[in-house]
């Protein structure tokens, strides 16, 4: 061995030596100062360096860890953000795999909640707004396609073959 690779070892073995012998308290307190010194761009890389190592459990873990943290509002207050800065493709892409992974018995119950919270009055109000903001090629476009399922309906209660 050479005298740098020994003296390395030698540091190495006495920086290991010296964090066994500091408190917790010592330690969180030279982790929160070399966080505070750090850029904003070694704290990014040091975040995905970090999503990188880590399985999707220990991820999960530690999202739920981070969120106990912070009180309802303020967790309300970022899944609003992130939700308005999602692209209306990207949630509905979003919704259709939460329900790919939700069981009949699960959809059934969500369904069954959203109803039993949802005030009639303010619900009709809601479809009436969405239906002002649309434009007229869009709502005789679903005027037509209503149209069009009825007909198909009352030829497959009749037995009848569709024709299209």
């Amino acid at each position: 061995m050479t005298d740098t690779d020994d003296a390395r070892g030698k540091r190495s073995e006495q920086a290991r030596k010296a964090a066994l012998a500091r408190t917790p308290e010592s330690r969180r307190e030279a982790s929160r100062k070399a966080a505070a010194a750090r850029s904003p761009e070694e704290r990014r890389q040091a975040a995905l360096k970090g999503a990188a190592t880590k399985g999707p459990e220990a991820r999960r873990a530690a999202a739920l860890k981070g969120a106990a943290k912070r009180p309802p509002e303020q967790r309300s207050e970022a899944s609003r953000r992130a939700a308005a800065a999602r692209t209306p493709e990207r949630r509905q892409e979003v919704a259709r795999k939460i329900a790919a992974a939700m069981t009949p018995e699960q959809r059934r119950e969500a369904a069954l909640k959203g109803a039993a919270s949802r005030d009639p009055e303010a619900h009709r109000e809601a479809i009436r707004r969405a239906l002002a903001a649309k434009g007229p090629e869009s709502r005789r476009e679903a005027s037509r396609k209503s149209a069009e399922t009825r007909r198909r309906n009352r030829e497959a209660a009749k037995g009848e073959a569709p024709t299209s």
